[in-house]
């Protein structure tokens, strides 16, 4: 007599072998960022050219930094009139503050909108310190607003809630600077990944002329250091391997005609001159100089001035 085969149930799964739930935090970064590079157009075609204005690929520099100035001077100056205000009674400190904190206000904006577009392409811990770094810019931010209120419906001149609000959002939106510069200098945000890369002092072989077929992608190394060849016709270029921006590999990125798109971010780099093209990138890619020889390619990276 065959035996009627028993069915096998699929074990149960406990509680402890549920993944653990999102923090809050990830998912309220998860959302904002989605946000943001919708608004941006980060999921548009390229050029994408308000995410790449945003983020300084025009200006050769991060533009989120540059104007991060404008209200952290203006607010600080907002204090040591306030503060000459209190002691004298002063006039002059009084009107003086309130302009500087309408500075500060103005300056704000663009630095919220530059420093939203550059979180928006970051991740892991450099995320979560960004989104913090955020949160004490727009509490600062809410602090000036409010004081520049009461100094208008009170006059600039009789406003010391006006002056205690811009004391604590000082101090607010200078532990955010202090967050920012521990993205860059401990994590890394924003830096040029290609900065320390070495040159050869000479040219170097890195592959047969024969082996590269036209309109694609070779990854190499010179010097220690990854390169991408492109060959169009008898001609080939080669850049870093390397995207600025984050460290990407170029050479797995999408190729147009002679354009390679970064796949990590979707920065654009023209492969005839390493020249950025589309951000969040804002600096050229180490390009190199080819020669053919005895039908091996060989590359050496030009030096930049």
């Amino acid at each position: 007599m065959s035996e009627t085969p028993t069915s096998v149930s699929a074990p149960e799964t406990s509680p402890e072998s549920q993944p653990p739930p999102q923090p809050f935090a990830e998912r309220l970064s998860d959302t904002l960022q989605h946000l943001i590079q919708i608004i941006i157009g980060s999921h548009r075609k390229p050029p994408r050219r308000l995410k790449s204005l945003l983020n300084g690929t025009w200006f050769g520099h991060p533009l989120h930094p540059a104007i991060t100035d404008v209200p952290v001077t203006a607010w600080m100056l907002t204090a040591i009139f306030d503060i000459i205000w209190l002691i004298s009674h002063t006039t002059w400190a009084a009107y003086g503050a309130f302009v500087t904190v309408i500075v500060g206000l103005l300056g704000a904006l663009g630095a919220i909108v530059t420093g939203l577009t550059d979180w928006s392409d970051t991740y892991g811990s450099e995320r979560r310190v960004g989104l913090n770094h955020a949160l004490y810019n727009a509490l600062a931010t809410i602090l000036f607003l409010v004081s520049f209120v009461l100094r208008l419906v009170n006059g600039p001149d009789d406003s010391i809630v006006a002056a205690i609000l811009g004391f604590v959002g000082l101090a607010s939106v200078i532990y955010a600077a202090y967050l920012g510069g521990g993205m860059v200098f401990t994590k890394g945000t924003g830096v040029n990944h290609t900065a320390w890369e070495a040159a050869g002092e000479d040219y170097e072989a890195v592959m047969s002329l024969t082996g590269i077929e036209e309109h694609r992608l070779y990854r190499v190394t010179a010097a220690g250091v990854p390169v991408v060849l492109l060959r169009q016709g008898l001609q080939v270029y080669a850049i870093s391997a390397t995207c600025p921006h984050a460290g990407g590999p170029l050479d797995e990125g999408a190729l147009e005609g002679d354009v390679v798109q970064c796949p990590w971010h979707g920065s654009r780099f023209c492969m005839r001159d390493g020249r950025v093209l589309t951000g969040p990138a804002t600096v050229n890619a180490p390009r190199y100089d080819v020669r053919v020889r005895n039908g091996q390619v060989e590359v050496k990276r030009i030096a930049e001035h």
